[in-house]
């Protein structure tokens, strides 16, 4: 049976926490980051370079990172997550647009791979809450201003140049207040993969982006994704085969037939949302629901849930058993 840890962590700024939770994952970090070798990652300087060209914002956070954890050459360059080696899930994104605007998903990934750290934490001034991963970057989150964002991998087999998109999640939401700022954001930062970004803001605003290290961004007003961009037929094969049955569930969900007296959030602990782990390689390690106007999010699981807000975040751990 898989298991998982989460865990809520509260730290303004880099500190003690933040050491454990390198030193804690850095071991499986280094294994994945070297699976190519280390010549197929970018030397140090032009990960810094890129940093500083693409996200000037975060290079004193990211300078003071590296102090504090007094890392090495190749740890530097894992932070920078410039041209990091591919890495793919599954997940999918539901916009609800209602009385009570969300952003629903669910992340698919195997486990042994998955930190599990909720990190509430003010880097730049905002105070933000995002499911951590490569220990400081985002899967998804919130942040104080409203702005709610969630990734899922766009299912084409191409690579580029460009960062991990969970290192320009996190700089989107330390940097962004509203969906606007962050579609301009997106447009103009290199991505290594294709990936399906679902945005909402306290406004009620919403976006499905779809961006790609080959082609320019497109930005649309979809309110459900999974993962591809456009049609089975296209040039590269989907990666998850059940994709398009995801996005039919989905689309389902947001339909005028769908019953008024229907909780979305409720389907995605059911298949074909959910991914059973005894059948999938990348089964659901969890469901968030973030709504921006509340300031509230939900993390969900078949059998508990967990509710934080940006006024009531407590650190707490929980230990999911995947069936």
């Amino acid at each position: 049976m898989n298991s998982l840890h989460f865990e809520v962590i509260k730290e303004d700024y880099p500190a003690d926490k933040f050491s454990r939770l390198f030193q804690q994952n850095w071991p499986a970090y280094q294994a994945w980051y070297l699976d190519e070798g280390e010549a197929k990652r970018p030397t140090y300087l032009d990960c810094i370079q890129a940093l500083k060209q693409h996200m000037p914002e975060l290079y004193p956070l990211y300078k003071d990172i590296l102090k504090l954890l007094d890392c090495d050459d190749l740890q530097a360059r894992f932070l920078s997550l410039y041209c990091p080696p591919p890495f793919y899930s599954g997940c999918s994104q539901l916009i609800v647009k209602n009385n009570q605007p969300a952003l629903i998903r669910n992340y698919d990934f195997p486990p042994i791979l998955c930190e599990g750290t909720i990190l509430h934490s003010k880097w730049l001034g905002k105070s933000v809450i995002a499911m951590a991963d490569c220990i400081w970057g985002a899967l998804d989150g919130m942040n104080e201003s409203g702005l709610a964002v969630s990734i899922a991998y766009g299912g084409r087999l191409v690579e580029g140049p460009g960062f991990g998109i969970t290192i320009v999640m996190r700089y989107v939401l330390e940097t962004c207040s509203n969906v606007e700022e962050a579609i301009a954001t997106f447009r103009r930062i290199p991505v290594h993969l294709d990936y399906n970004i679902a945005l909402l803001d306290s406004s009620g605003q919403h976006a499905t982006v779809f961006i790609a290290p080959d082609r320019k961004i497109c930005v649309t007003r979809a309110t459900t994704s999974t993962n591809h961009q456009g049609t089975s037929e296209d040039e590269k094969s989907l990666f998850l085969a059940d994709s398009m049955i995801r996005l039919d569930a989905l689309n389902a969900l947001v339909s005028p037939a769908a019953p008024i007296e229907q909780n979305p959030v409720l389907r995605f602990l059911y298949p074909p949302l959910y991914r059973p782990h005894h059948e999938y390689n990348s089964g659901t390690l969890y469901t968030a629901a973030y709504y921006p106007r509340e300031g509230k999010i939900n993390y969900l699981w078949p059998h508990t849930s967990l509710n934080l807000s940006f006024s009531d975040s407590s650190e707490t751990k929980l230990h999911i058993h995947y069936e």
